[in-house]
C-alpha cells in the first residue's frame, strides 16, 4: 500500500476556511495520506494533478443568490481551468463555511465542478458554520462537532482513495 498525496484547495478571508482545511488535513494524515494545503490563488491544473485525493475548500459568499453558486472568486478560477479528464481517477471532496445559509448549495456546485473534470466523490461535501455576513470580522469559530466532521470527512477519503471502508 502506497502513501496517497492530497492536496486541499482553499480560499480564506477571515481564517475560518483555512482552519477547515486544516482540520480536514488532520483526518486524511491519521490515515497516513501526505497532505499539501494551498491557497487556490497560488495553484494550478498540473500543481492538482499530482495529487491522489482533491479537497476544495470554499467559504460560501451568498451562496442561495449569486450566479457562482456562492464558490468564492479565486476557488472558481481554479476550477473552471480543470479540464475534463484532469482528475480521472482521482478521489475528491468539497467543503464549504457559512454563517447563514446557502453552503449545501457552494458544496453541490464544488462538487459538479469536480465531476466535471473526472474525479469522484465518494462522500458528500461538508458543510459547517463559522463566521459572520459579508466577513467584515472573524465572528464565531466552528463548534467542537464541526471540526470533527471535518476530520471525519478527511479520514473516509483517505479511505476511499486506499479502497477501504472507513469505521
Amino acid at each position: 500500500m502506497r502513501n496517497m498525496k492530497a492536496l486541499i484547495i482553499y480560499h480564506s478571508k477571515t481564517g475560518h476556511t483555512q482552519q477547515a482545511a486544516a482540520d480536514v488535513a488532520e483526518g486524511l494524515r491519521a490515515h497516513k495520506t501526505e497532505v499539501s494545503i494551498q491557497p487556490a490563488s497560488t495553484l494550478t491544473q498540473w500543481d492538482v494533478e499530482e495529487h491522489d485525493i482533491i479537497v476544495v475548500a470554499s467559504p460560501c459568499h451568498a451562496g442561495s443568490i449569486s450566479i457562482r453558486a456562492g464558490i468564492s472568486g479565486p476557488v472558481l478560477m481554479l476550477l473552471k481551468k480543470l479540464k475534463s479528464d484532469t482528475l480521472t481517477g482521482k478521489i475528491a471532496g468539497a467543503l464549504s463555511v457559512n454563517c447563514a445559509y446557502g453552503g449545501q448549495k457552494t458544496v453541490n456546485a464544488i462538487e459538479r465542478h469536480l465531476q466535471a473534470a473526472g474525479a469522484r466523490t465518494p462522500q458528500q461535501g461538508v458543510v459547517i458554520r463559522a463566521g459572520v455576513p459579508l466577513s467584515l470580522f472573524k465572528g464565531p469559530v466552528a463548534s467542537k462537532r464541526s471540526r470533527d466532521q471535518l476530520r471525519e470527512f478527511g479520514y473516509t477519503l483517505a479511505c476511499a482513495a486506499q479502497g477501504d471502508e472507513a469505521p
